[in-house]
């Protein structure tokens, strides 16, 4: 069913894009049939039709128990943080939960300070996991899956990142909590999901940081992805934010939106069943790492990242250029990754 996959790129169209700092996003679109109907993990918790708990009493860090209350499918993605119970935790893949279904769902942990219930059941903590933290969980996750058939993420490189995000955001979170870093910045956070809005049948988003592409998003459904859209962008705006004091330099000639697209969809993927309906596949490449949700012949959820590229110490010269640079980089690399300079589609 790799198909699936190219035929879901190849119905992608760009039509605009966004520049507000060091990120660039570019809203994406589908002529693609919809597929299967689901609610979002925010939509069924708000109508109480799912309920998500710890697996018993004395609790297991890398899974949790969910309860679909009703008949539609619940899609929960991977990297959304799930708030309360003994710890927060964070999804380790895409799943959808059949309608009337009690399931085991595989995630790791985001608090690392915390063992103890704050409360009887999780709510949506409105976060999405870092998502250079979430491009490596991702890469573990697969590597687990290909080895034993498992979906447990190396916990301690997690929070080694999640101490590390703290760090750079210079907040000292008394629990390790991801969140925490996310609540200290809701004033900046903000500022920047103002400048990238959500656009009227969006169904994702091609992010750059620094001039390079750093991921996609992709859902089937424009409603499912407009309950996303802000917590998505964050999860990029976050890193943004407590990046390196002189970030690299945009390159100069920079890849085409179209190209990155096409280098998503010729991945390297590996079919594996679902947790709950359809089939999972793990992507990864040499700089790649993703992975995508199909059910009904539609994909349901994609998400793809670019690997770091090799680290460099950046010089003050580096950072003077950058900073002369930006102005003139930001038109003419919008143009040259989009591809055009107008609103027409390019798929």
């Amino acid at each position: 069913m790799k198909t699936e996959i190219e035929s879901c790129i190849c119905a992608i169209k760009i039509q605009n894009s966004f520049i507000n700092g060091r990120m660039e996003v570019i809203p994406l679109f589908s002529s693609q049939e919809a597929g299967p109907e689901y609610l979002t993990l925010g939509e069924a918790l708000e109508q109480d039709l799912i309920v998500v708990t710890e697996v018993s009493r004395e609790g297991s860090v890398p899974q949790l128990a969910v309860k679909n209350r009703g008949m539609t499918p619940v899609l929960l993605i991977d990297g959304e943080e799930l708030a309360g119970a003994k710890q927060n935790r964070v999804l380790n893949t895409s799943i959808l939960v059949p309608g009337g279904s009690e399931i085991v769902i595989p995630v790791s942990c985001t608090e690392h300070g915390r063992w103890s219930y704050a409360s009887p059941v999780f709510h949506d903590s409105q976060v999405m996991m870092d998502f250079k933290i979430r491009a490596r969980k991702m890469a573990s996750v697969g590597m687990a899956m290909k080895e034993r058939k498992s979906r447990v993420a190396d916990q301690a490189e997690i929070w080694e990142e999640i101490a590390d995000l703290s760090r750079r955001a210079k907040v000292a979170s008394p629990t390790g909590a991801m969140r925490d870093v996310y609540s200290s910045k809701v004033r900046e956070l903000n500022g920047y999901i103002g400048a990238f809005p959500l656009q009227p049948g969006q169904q994702g988003a091609l992010v750059y940081i620094d001039g390079r592409a750093a991921g996609i998003e992709f859902l089937s459904r424009p409603e499912a992805y407009a309950r996303i859209h802000d917590k998505l962008i964050r999860s990029y705006v976050v890193e943004a934010l407590v990046g390196e004091e002189a970030p690299a330099a945009p390159p100069d000639t920079p890849e085409q939106a179209r190209d990155f697209l096409r280098r998503v969809a010729a991945c390297p993927a590996e079919e594996f069943p679902g947790v709950g309906l359809g089939a999972e596949f793990r992507m990864e490449g040499e700089d790649l790492v993703g992975s995508a949700l199909v059910h009904g012949s539609v994909v349901v959820h994609l998400a793809c990242f670019a690997r770091d590229p090799a680290s460099r110490s950046p010089g003050r010269e580096r950072m003077a250029g950058y900073r002369t640079r930006r102005e003139s980089h930001a038109t003419r690399n919008r143009q040259a990754r989009t591809g055009r300079n107008d609103e027409t589609p390019v798929w």
